[in-house]
């Protein structure tokens, strides 16, 4: 008798844990995803948390798949970009914890330095109004053009008021700037940290870095973060994830694997 009821517990222990288990599904973009692969996943898999990673090829699907429930968080954009999503699609998706700094970089494949600009040259940079304000302030930095004085930070090459090489700007989304380096008649380009780093890219090889300041509140919203619903961020499976992902070892896994592109920003 009490070999049958060992046995039945036995085979009642997959159930329950089955029962018990969660599976969230969490947006990403391109191939950078050692945070999740190496810590996150197999940390909460222990716990019968199951985190399957839907993976997009631009910026433009991520978040209307989360407002829609086909994912249950995302992980892929900034602070500036979730807010100008919400305001334009009527969205209600939520920053629930900051993760890296991704700063923008400017890259060539026909010139070693920022200086080789030539009069008429052609830059690509990507269309989406707050990445293209990113990399429009990072020239006006480095004075190679003028922005109108009023500009926000959705500023466009429409408040160029200055551009002494007469540079040309090629939009397009950001997914297809690393291509656009190898066009010949592009000079040179703008590529984020996961489109640079999927294409072979390091910080080290910019012609220009954004200089990223945590003590300047105004650039705080170019600080990537984890998304949900509203009315969903206060599930324990998410609490969880953003532990882990805050982690010590979170910490070392940044310093071993993307210290040339990313920064951690918790």
């Amino acid at each position: 008798m009490k070999k049958l009821i060992l046995l039945m517990v036995l085979l009642l222990i997959p159930t329950m844990v089955m029962a018990d288990s969660v599976t969230v599904k969490v947006g990403v973009v391109g191939e950078n995803n050692e945070q999740w692969e190496q810590l996150i996943i197999p940390t909460l898999k222990e716990e019968g948390i199951e985190i399957e990673l839907v993976k997009f090829s631009d910026y433009v699907v991520p978040n209307q798949a989360l407002f829609d429930g086909e994912v249950d968080l995302n992980a892929f954009q900034h602070h500036n970009f979730l807010n100008n999503w919400n305001e334009t699609h009527g969205g209600d998706l939520v920053a629930i914890a900051d993760t890296l700094i991704a700063p923008l970089c400017v890259y060539s494949e026909k010139i070693t330095s920022i200086d080789e600009l030539k009069d008429g040259d052609s830059i690509a940079i990507m269309n989406d109004p707050v990445n293209e304000a990113r990399a429009l302030r990072m020239l006006e930095s480095n004075g190679l053009i003028k922005l109108r004085e009023d500009t926000t930070e959705l500023a466009t090459v429409a408040d160029i008021v200055e551009n002494k090489l007469n540079l040309i700007f090629v939009e397009m989304e950001a997914a297809l700037t690393p291509s656009a380096l190898h066009d010949p008649t592009v000079a040179a380009g703008f590529l984020n940290g996961t489109h640079a780093r999927d294409a072979g890219y390091k910080n080290v090889d910019a012609l220009l870095i954004e200089q990223y300041d945590p003590d300047n509140k105004d650039m705080q919203g170019i600080v990537n973060v984890i998304a949900a619903k509203k009315d969903r961020v206060d599930e324990p499976a998410f609490a969880r994830i953003i532990e882990i992902y805050h982690s010590e070892e979170m910490r070392e896994l940044f310093a071993k694997v993307y210290a040339d592109i990313y920064l951690p920003a918790f």
